[in-house]
C-alpha cells in the first residue's frame, strides 16, 4: 500500500506540534514542583497572574501569525492559479463593466 502524503497545511501544523525535548520537560517539571512546594499564597497569586498575562500575549501573537499565514497562502493561491473571468455579456459590454 502506498503511504499517503500529508497535505502541506497539515505538514506545517505537524511541525508546529513537535513534542518538547527532555530538557524542556524537565525544566517545566522543576517549575511545577517549585510552585507546588510553595506555602506563600501571595507568591503563587503573583506567579499565576504573570503566567495568565503571558499566556494572553502569546495567544494574541500566535493568532496574528496564523492570520498572516492565512493571508499569504491566499495570495499565493491567487498568484499561482489566476481566476478566469467569463466573457462579458452584451449588458456588461454596454455598461462597460
Amino acid at each position: 500500500m502506498k503511504e499517503q502524503e500529508i497535505p502541506f497545511e497539515m505538514a506545517v501544523l505537524m511541525d508546529l506540534l513537535k513534542p518538547p525535548s527532555i530538557e524542556e520537560e524537565l525544566s517545566m517539571e522543576k517549575d511545577i514542583r517549585h510552585i507546588q512546594s510553595s506555602n506563600n499564597i501571595e507568591e503563587v497569586k503573583r506567579y499565576s497572574e504573570a503566567i495568565t498575562r503571558q499566556n494572553h500575549e502569546q495567544s494574541r501573537f500566535i493568532s496574528g501569525c496564523l492570520h498572516e499565514i492565512h493571508i499569504l497562502k491566499a495570495k499565493l493561491a491567487c498568484a499561482s492559479t489566476p481566476v478566469k473571468r467569463p466573457n462579458k455579456n452584451l449588458l456588461e459590454k454596454l455598461l462597460r463593466l
